[in-house]
């Protein structure tokens, strides 16, 4: 069990940067360092959205200037197994920056 209360507190920060149109990935590493090798945990995740529906792992990839996963179609709704892989993609994606910083 990690530093569920980092995270909120990271999340809230990221989403409310994003929506005041002020994030880019400068910003983004200065928000980030804070958590530099800590046990931050995704646990502490309030599912918090952006105003346009981004959640904080896309607007931290999409930030970094990665390309997020392609979304299944409405047709695979009913394919748990291609949710549960976009779902892998996306962490895997989000891993990517966050190893930048030492989160575990």
């Amino acid at each position: 069990m990690g530093w569920n209360s980092g995270y909120t507190v990271f999340e809230a920060t990221v989403v409310g940067a994003y929506d005041l149109g002020k994030l880019d990935k400068a910003l983004l590493a200065v928000l980030m360092e804070p958590y530099r090798r800590t046990d931050i945990d995704s646990g502490g995740s309030c599912d918090l959205t952006s105003k346009d529906g981004k959640g904080v792992e896309q607007i931290v990839i999409e930030t970094w200037g990665l390309e997020m996963p392609t979304n299944p179609s409405c047709e695979s709704d009913a394919d748990p197994d291609a949710w549960d892989a976009y779902h892998d993609a996306v962490y895997c994606k989000f891993r990517e920056v966050t190893a930048h910083f030492g989160w575990a």
